[in-house]
């Protein structure tokens, strides 16, 4: 499997810091390279949020580099591990220093190799697949407005302008005990374009406009046509975008992929 990946994060018009952070990582394993791709939107006073993020991808990182051979066979565990120790790393940090009491940060970490896509998240950055002309939401926003959807208290056009929509009811290093979701892997096929991003990026731009530019434009030019878009349209929020075109892959199974979507919509293991 041959891919191409471009990331960009952006201050926005308005933060006098990026508490966004990212990580794009060939993780070097005895078959093949695979491509570890991570975006975390911090939280928290002063700086504390740029903080947040950093450890969040640092502790990822540094994870999967003492990662062996066996990470084939354990790939969704370990992503959802490396995600728990990041909250505990966060928690500890936070704790140590009283300028970082209550930071936090969402977590969307996908990992891709051998045609499979493996995808775990906290919080509300998102993960898009588009295929066929078509996008879909790989990830759920845990968000209070999420939720007043979820029970019927609002509609889903109404949960887009919500007060509620930014209020995490989950997130890395706010409490011991973290609830990863975690997704079905899915095989990759030829052609299909994944985004990565933060809710600077969505708060912006609809499904319609991001499938369309990602249709278009190859990844880097994406990626820094997304951030301009936000940009211009206010920028009130940090902005990170990750691109990941699957250039070429041995396997095409655009019927279990539509099996999937059809019966469990994003694919949600637990």
């Amino acid at each position: 499997m041959q891919l191409q990946t471009s990331s960009v994060t952006d201050i926005g018009k308005i933060r006098e810091n990026n508490e966004d952070s990212f990580l794009e990582f060939n993780v070097e394993n005895s078959s093949e390279k695979l491509l570890l791709l991570v975006v975390a939107d911090g939280m928290g006073g002063h700086q504390a949020g740029e903080v947040a993020s950093k450890t969040v991808v640092n502790s990822i990182e540094e994870y999967f580099k003492t990662q062996d051979s066996n990470l084939e066979k354990n790939a969704l565990d370990s992503l959802k591990n490396s995600i728990e120790i990041a909250n505990q790393n966060v928690i500890q940090a936070s704790s140590d220093k009283e300028e970082l009491r209550g930071m936090g940060s969402t977590c969307t970490a996908m990992l891709l190799f051998n045609n499979k896509t493996f995808l775990a998240h906290v919080g509300d950055s998102r993960a898009y697949l588009v295929r066929g002309k078509k996008i879909t939401q790989l990830t759920k926003d845990h968000t209070l407005a999420e939720k007043m959807l979820d029970s019927g208290i609002i509609s889903k056009e109404e949960a887009k302008t919500s007060p509620h929509r930014n209020m995490l009811i989950k997130a890395v290093g706010i409490s011991d005990e973290i609830e990863v979701e975690t997704y079905d892997p899915f095989t990759t096929n030829e052609g299909d374009v994944f985004l990565l991003c933060s809710d600077g990026l969505t708060e912006y731009i609809d499904e319609e406009e991001i499938c369309s530019i990602l249709t278009i434009y190859e990844p880097e030019e994406a990626c820094k046509l997304l951030v301009n878009i936000a940009n211009k349209r206010g920028g009130k929020d940090n902005i990170t975008v990750q691109v990941t075109k699957v250039v070429s892959s041995e396997v095409k199974d655009q019927n279990s992929f539509m099996e999937n979507l059809q019966n469990k919509s994003p694919f949600k293991t637990n």
